[in-house]
């Protein structure tokens, strides 16, 4: 009997909690599986060097666990010290605009709505790649652009009436925590402007 026969044997009853434990510590569903096939392959070869296995599941998401973390070293770069970070300029004069437009819109909307809002207005993505992407359906994300352009076009008129300076108080959504928003505001910036440039 071939060794990757009796190998899938043993392996195939625990490939689906391999695979939702490989979701569970990258988030994303690409590199999830990236990370399964990575712990299959890396499991098929201590297969080959060792023997049987005693306890399957245990040992495939002991060697996910692992690669995840090998991972997570190899693309963690080089550490710059933060006032070091700070003094860095982003050589775009748009970049200032831009970053004040998204950071009133995330004051306004969630993270969600904001990711769709930016895949149909900016990036023209079509309702049905906006739901492939973000994992739902083209009605709701339907649903979620038109009050996510009502509520814009509310916060707007409201500011255009009394004259005032934009509250930053969010009016339904809760607002996202400063650390996050802040990065989140930023990759959307970035990702704008690179788009701008093409």
């Amino acid at each position: 009997m071939k060794p990757w026969v009796k190998f899938e044997d043993i392996i195939t009853p625990h490939l689906n909690h391999l695979r939702t434990y490989c979701f569970y510590l990258t988030g994303c569903k690409w590199e999830a599986e990236d990370l399964r096939q990575e712990t299959l392959l890396r499991a098929f070869k201590h297969y080959r060097s060792k023997g049987e296995f005693r306890y399957p599941r245990s040992l495939l998401y002991k060697i996910a666990r692992n690669v995840h973390i090998d991972t997570y070293r190899r693309r963690r770069g080089i550490m710059v010290p933060l006032d070091e970070a700070g003094e860095q300029a982003y050589n775009d004069h748009n970049y200032a605009s831009v970053r004040g437009i998204l950071e009133w819109v995330a004051e306004h909307l969630s993270e969600r709505e904001v990711e769709m809002l930016l895949l149909a207005e900016v990036f023209r993505y079509s309702y049905q790649d906006i739901a492939d992407e973000l994992d739902c359906t083209v009605p709701a994300v339907k649903m979620v652009l038109f009050r996510s352009k009502q509520v814009l076009r509310k916060r707007g008129a409201q500011h255009r009436l009394t004259g005032e300076l934009i509250s930053l108080q969010p009016q339904q959504k809760p607002p996202m925590r400063m650390p996050r928003r802040t990065f989140v505001v930023d990759r959307w910036t970035r990702a704008v402007l690179k788009y701008e440039s093409r």
